[in-house]
């Protein structure tokens, strides 16, 4: 103590010494504040994210259901050639399935084959693979063309596929 009997610098450490728990402590709850919130923002914006890109995606599958639609309802007399239309090289990229209908010309019969098919955007070219000793080559090798059936069976192998 000095001589006016009040206590000297032992008091401003003892309100530093109080101080620092409360500090350590707002400290202790900011952290915990934002090791909740964080986590939150972060779903809600990944969750808005792919809520925006679902509605593109559908935006997109409307504009092609209504083209692909309009071949349907108004087909030409000539069969699609490249350059095919953006929508219908979408739907070729995605897909890996089609059915390929070729006809007997001889006993005027068709035969109908589920193929596996590998689109080359590049070229706009349809690649199958079929063994020589079968009756779909020996049509083929008959006829100039085919008709093909190109289903969408949906990404990721759901079967949620919108087109055919």
């Amino acid at each position: 103590a000095c001589a006016t009997g009040r206590p000297q610098a032992p008091h401003s450490s003892l309100k530093e010494t109080m101080s620092r728990p409360t500090t350590t402590a707002s400290l202790n709850t900011a952290i915990a504040t934002l090791a909740f919130v964080l986590p939150i923002i972060y779903v809600y914006r990944r969750n808005k994210r792919t809520v925006e890109e679902q509605k593109n995606i559908k935006s997109e599958r409307e504009k092609e259901r209504a083209f692909l639609s309009s071949l349907v309802k108004n087909p030409s007399s000539q069969p699609l050639r490249p350059p095919l239309p953006e929508i219908v090289q979408r739907v070729l990229s995605r897909c890996s399935f089609a059915y390929l209908s070729t006809i007997d010309v001889d006993s005027t019969s068709s035969h109908l084959s589920l193929m596996r098919f590998t689109y080359l955007p590049e070229e706009e070219t349809i690649v199958m693979s079929t063994n020589v000793k079968t009756k779909k080559y020996d049509m083929l090798e008959k006829q100039n063309g085919v008709a093909l059936l190109i289903h969408d069976f949906g990404e990721g192998g759901n079967l949620t596929g919108e087109y055919s």
